[in-house]
Parts: C-alpha cells; structure tokens; sequence
C-alpha cells in the first residue's frame, strides 16, 4: 500500500504539478502537459513526431474544431508500471484552445486512491476555490482561473480520471463565433430550406 500511495503521488506530482510551479502565473498555466496554448496543429504534431509518441487519432470535427490524440503524454511519466494514459489537445481555428490527460485505472482501489490524492494536490495548487457537480457515476471539479479553466473529471464506473487545461481567450472566440451563427439569419440554401420549414411559397422574380 505504501509502494502504491508513493507511485501515484509521483504521478500527480510529474502530471498535474510541474504547469503550476509557480503559483498564479500565467505562463506556467500556458504550457499545460508540455503543449503551448496557440500553437498550431502543425507545430503540435512536430512536438509529438519529436518525441516518438503515437497519434492515436487526428480528426477534425468540423471546418474550426479538430481534436489530436496521441498515446502517453509528452511530459512522460517515468515510473513502472504505467498507468494507461493518452494526451488529447482540441484545436479552434488552428490554435491549441485544449489540452488533457485522461488516466485508466483497472483496479477500484487504485482508482479511489488516485481521486483522492489527485483532488488535494490540486486544491493545494489551485485552492479550495472550486465549484463541484455529481451525476451518477459522473463527477466535475472546476476552476474557473484569470485566462484558464481547469477541469476534472472522474468517472468512478469507468475508473477514469481526466485532467483538462481550457485556454479561455481562445474558447471565448469559440463560443462568440458558434452564438453568432445560431443569431444569424441565413439559412443557407432557400430551396433546401423550403421543405425543412414546410414552406413552399418561392420568392417572386424580379
């Protein structure tokens, strides 16, 4: 038991620590998991080339928003044996708005420990100011920082823990962007939209 509670001390220590080893600053917070919020998605992929890690997947979601997944963190984690773990960054316009770990854990015991450990580090690094939300299996820790938003999530049924750096400037050009195509009022191809609405009267030829 103590071999366990020093090796997933280390971890949290390597993973969640290093990006806030100075408190409060914000180019400590720009560097979550070794990627630079901002940079592209050519440059990320280089990093990751660089280190010899796999890209799991590279897909792109829609003409603004794509998602890189590779196996391992670029950090790395020096310590035997591994948790399973893989790196995700969400990019917005070519720019690296995301970045998270997501940790698996076969074993309850170690899954349980590791929420504990995890949850007082980061209190420790961020404070207690965070809000919390449960649904189910499904808990979120959140801090809501100057130009970051932290996100923990665990999942107790799927023993999974997941560490998320949200970029805020980025993200609010994200969500101004999505707000205004909700607002606005082209609706694309008339013709299309005529069957979509059940309204067929056309518009009269000049």
């Amino acid at each position: 038991m103590h071999c366990a509670r020093v090796w997933l001390t280390l971890i949290f220590s390597v993973c969640f620590l290093l990006p806030f080893s100075a408190e409060g600053s914000q180019e400590n917070l720009r560097i979550p998991h070794g990627f630079e919020f901002g940079i592209s998605r050519k440059d990320a992929l280089s990093m990751i080339e660089s280190s010899k890690l796999k890209v799991v997947s590279d897909r792109k979601y829609s003409k603004d928003l794509r998602k890189v997944i590779l196996g391992g963190s670029l950090a790395g984690v020096a310590l035997d044996p591994l948790p399973d773990h893989e790196t995700r960054l969400e990019f917005y316009k070519d720019k690296l708005m995301s970045s998270s770990i997501l940790f698996s854990f076969e074993d309850e015991t170690r899954f349980e420990f590791a929420k504990s450990e995890l949850i007082g580090n980061l209190t420790g690094v961020l404070g207690d100011a965070f809000k919390r939300e449960r649904m189910f299996s499904y808990e979120v820790l959140s801090w809501d920082l100057s130009d970051t938003v932290v996100l923990a999530n665990l999942n107790s049924r799927k023993k999974t823990i997941e560490v998320e750096y949200v970029h805020k400037p980025i993200l609010e050009k994200k969500i101004a962007k999505d707000l205004h195509l909700k607002r606005r009022e082209d609706f694309g191809d008339p013709a299309r939209q005529m069957f979509i609405d059940s309204n067929f009267s056309a518009q009269k030829k000049r």
